[in-house]
């Protein structure tokens, strides 16, 4: 026990070394890139309902039949790349970041994440715990109803021929502005908040280039589904959400996560 003490003393005065020479506030501006490996990324989905169109030219109504699905939309592994911003004082990292998510498949969205590390400097190296959350938002169009000159009645909503959305004025403010609706999209969209426990590896700064690598699990802490029924004009300069149902919960993804960092130092 006396000699296992005694060969440690060496490591916990580099540690503290390592402290000491990193004490100062500062902050590191990274390329963020990575794979998950869901368990279950979730089933196909298809959606079959009801709706009708009246023209406003004829006056006339037809009732018609929807149906729309999504093939291999959902596989594992999916990655993740965007941009992370970290900001360090003494031994504390906390992390800001957003950027794209995919798979094979075609699933795909958006995500956010921030979170908290606690870094330990043996020499040159940093090992820090760290607690992430992650925000995935991922959206697939299912089908598509036209929607110029025409109203449609679905899902207990009415999809008129025109929509009014809100447009910033550029000063602060904000007008209305009235669009002729082109097509209305019926969307499926997941919206998925993840817990991200991990170990980031730090290589000694290379210049001003620091290079980090993160192994971790993800776990699923909340999940929502629905299908979104989206008008969008002929330029697709602004769309109009005519209204949402809400679906059943579609798989998981948690599951083992992996990923690098190439980052500047500011």
């Amino acid at each position: 026990m006396r000699t296992l003490l005694l060969a440690c003393i060496p490591l916990l005065l580099c540690a503290e070394a390592g402290a000491q020479s990193h004490s100062k506030e500062y902050g590191v501006l990274s390329l963020d890139g990575g794979t998950f490996f869901a368990h279950r990324p979730g089933n196909d989905i298809a959606a079959s309902f009801p709706y009708t169109v009246t023209s406003l030219s004829t006056g006339g109504s037809t009732q018609n039949n929807f149906n729309g699905s999504l093939q291999g939309k959902f596989t594992s592994p999916a990655y993740l790349a965007g941009l992370k911003f970290d900001y360090g004082w003494k031994r504390n990292m906390v992390d800001l970041g957003a950027g794209l998510f995919w798979s094979d498949g075609g699933d795909h969205g958006v995500y956010l994440k921030a979170g908290y590390g606690y870094n330990l400097f043996v020499g040159g190296l940093s090992i820090r715990p760290t607690f992430d959350l992650y925000y995935l938002m991922g959206k697939d169009k299912m089908g598509t109803i036209d929607n110029s000159q025409k109203q449609i009645s679905l899902l207990g909503f009415m999809a008129y021929e025109q929509y009014t959305v809100s447009e910033d004025d550029g000063d602060g403010g904000s007008y209305d502005e009235t669009y002729d609706a082109n097509h209305l999209d019926v969307n499926y969209r997941r919206f998925t908040l993840l817990g991200n426990p991990k170990i980031i590896l730090s290589t000694p700064p290379l210049g001003r280039l620091i290079v980090n690598v993160e192994l971790g699990w993800l776990v699923q802490m909340y999940q929502r589904c629905d299908l979104q029924l989206e008008q969008t004009n002929s330029s697709h300069a602004a769309t109009h959400t005519v209204g949402k149902v809400r679906l059943d919960m579609n798989g998981s993804l948690g599951g083992a996560f992996a990923a690098i960092n190439i980052g500047v130092r500011l």
